[in-house]
């Protein structure tokens, strides 16, 4: 069988209430009936999905589907009253309905993973296959966030990330940006993910409108729920988590499970350890159910 990567192919979708927008990869050559296919969920929230539709320009193991998520991107933007956790996971999983989808290995990637968890657990016949990667159940308390900036980037860093959450007016200044953003990779991204990126379609009001629920979530109880094989992917110098949280995180999942922590990579997994993080995708779609 031919397994070259095949067109892109951009498609849109009315679920509960609102127009979605995205992309499939097709896998190239002939396709079988229930054969696996990824979904992916990006990151943010406040950006759209073309990270991950770079990260996977040459997956030819399966069709990968990528949509931009309600808010984000091409897609509608809906009632701030709607971006949340269980409208993107109900969202998601009547978009898997709309597209044929069957049981896909549901790829999530730091705020996507959230929705992803959620997903799995709200919606635990529409997942073969989970990976979660960059994010953990929940994230470090404010004392334990700024001691995590300390340990990674100085006593600089952890001032300007308790100064961030004072007032979030700031996040694009010069110093939270050199104190903090810089931890958020080891790399630099190369020129062509860089291009896309400047060129990302943005919704910050989406990311100020959920911002404050960052310390307030807990999906540890989703974790429990879950009812499939599942891999959780961390970069060790991930300075938006702990190694206790992601053991923690590992710990509520259900067996079989992996927890792959990468040593020279921070969050953005995209950058850092593209091939690593693609390699557990592999894995999942070995045990997808």
């Amino acid at each position: 069988m031919d397994g070259r990567c095949g067109a892109i192919e951009w498609w849109e979708a009315r679920v509960r209430g609102v127009t979605l927008r995205g992309t499939t990869q097709h896998r190239g050559g002939l396709r079988r009936t229930g054969e696996p296919s990824v979904f992916a969920l990006h990151g943010g929230p406040g950006v759209d999905g073309a990270g991950l539709r770079y990260l996977f320009r040459s997956f030819a193991d399966c069709d990968v589907v990528v949509p931009d998520q309600r808010g984000h991107g091409r897609s509608d933007r809906a009632s701030p009253l709607t971006w949340s956790l269980d409208d993107w996971a109900d969202d998601a999983v009547d978009l898997l309905d709309a597209l044929g989808l069957h049981r896909p290995v549901v790829v999530g990637i730091s705020f996507g993973g959230w929705v992803a968890l959620r997903l799995a657990a709200r919606h635990p016949d529409h997942v073969g296959a989970l990976v979660v990667a960059a994010t953990t159940a929940r994230l470090p308390t404010m004392g334990e966030g700024v001691a995590r900036m300390n340990q990674l980037g100085g006593p600089a860093s952890g001032a300007a990330w308790w100064a961030l959450h004072e007032d979030e007016e700031i996040a694009d200044s010069m110093e939270v940006s050199h104190h903090v953003g810089r931890l958020m990779s080891v790399r630099s991204p190369s020129t062509d993910l860089a291009a896309i990126r400047a060129a990302q379609i943005k919704t910050p009001e989406v990311n100020r409108h959920f911002t404050p629920e960052f310390q307030r979530l807990d999906l540890t109880e989703d974790a429990r729920t879950v009812r499939c094989c599942s891999v959780l992917v961390i970069g060790a110098k991930d300075p938006l988590t702990t190694p206790p949280l992601a053991q923690a995180t590992y710990d509520a999942l259900p067996d079989p499970k992996r927890l792959r922590l990468i040593p020279d990579a921070a969050h953005d997994l995209i950058v850092d350890s593209p091939e690593e993080l693609l390699e557990e995708v592999h894995w999942a779609i070995s045990c997808r159910t």
